[in-house]
């Protein structure tokens, strides 16, 4: 796991060194301590020995977890670049795909020229997914909004089953696990055989009493993008913010489709 200047030792400090500590929700932060995190920090926020992750740093070979390293990708804010760097070096291979549509959609386009389309849209929130929900590209103003996209890539997962997304979603039920539960069950009916929706499906109703509930209302949705919704995220330290989801899909790939969070300053001015 050697080598000079990219080394993963040297690149786990970099990180780790870039990483402040006021970042961190839970971590006071006074004088030089706000500046990065410790190795000390870094084993109790990832939940390993603080000697166990200081011979990772140091580059001893073990038999690293993809938990693991998520959870690390998901402390750092890694980038996707930085993640598949991390997964190569210290396992010899990229992290596993997480099962898309269509095999061939994500091939079909030129990933280079769609990561550059969502890095674009900075300083907005921009990122790409499949038919089923998964994340396939994100730009830096996503994760820096939401790093959980780093460890769990199914959008539709983390919003109807992750305990945060109840308080950061504001009007979670209403505004937003009803309408994409009409989206999944939506899709369902255009693709009945889909493997990966029947899936998908089959997760958040085994996941959550609450999502069976409101599955049992039997609601369809399509997409109604520029629909205000309201954010409550850790790196707006709690304050509420009005969004506008403007989602399009892309002509070469009937299946992938790419979503901006446009900031919206007169949605914020009615939360009270």
């Amino acid at each position: 796991m050697g080598g000079e200047h990219d080394s993963l030792p040297a690149l786990l400090r970099t990180w780790r060194k870039r990483t402040k500590v006021r970042e961190i929700q839970g971590l006071t932060a006074s004088g030089r301590r706000a500046e990065c995190l410790t190795q000390r920090d870094v084993a109790r926020l990832v939940g390993v020995s603080e000697r166990w992750y200081g011979a990772f740093e140091r580059g001893v070979e073990a038999a690293y977890s993809p938990v693991f390293l998520n959870r690390l990708s998901s402390l750092f804010r890694l980038s996707p670049a930085e993640r598949q760097t991390l997964y190569l070096k210290v396992l010899g291979h990229p992290p596993a795909p997480t099962g898309s549509v269509s095999a061939g959609a994500v091939s079909e386009i030129d990933v280079q020229l769609l990561q550059q389309f969502l890095d674009n849209q900075d300083p907005a929130p921009a990122f790409a997914t499949d038919l089923a929900w998964n994340v396939i590209a994100y730009n830096g103003a996503l994760l820096h909004w939401f790093p959980w996209v780093s460890v769990e890539v199914n959008q539709m997962r983390w919003i109807l089953l992750a305990p945060e997304a109840r308080y950061q979603l504001v009007s979670w039920r209403r505004d937003w696990a009803r309408p994409l539960l009409g989206r999944i069950r939506y899709e369902r009916a255009h693709h009945p055989n889909n493997e990966v929706l029947i899936r998908l499906e089959r997760d958040v109703l085994a996941g959550s009493t609450d999502v069976r509930e409101m599955w049992e209302l039997r609601e369809v949705a399509d997409s109604s993008p520029g629909r205000l919704r309201r954010l409550r995220l850790p790196c707006h330290r709690g304050r509420e913010v009005a969004v506008r989801i403007v989602a399009m899909r892309l002509m070469y790939g009937e299946s992938l489709y790419v979503n901006v969070l446009l900031p919206d300053p007169a949605g914020d001015e009615d939360v009270i």
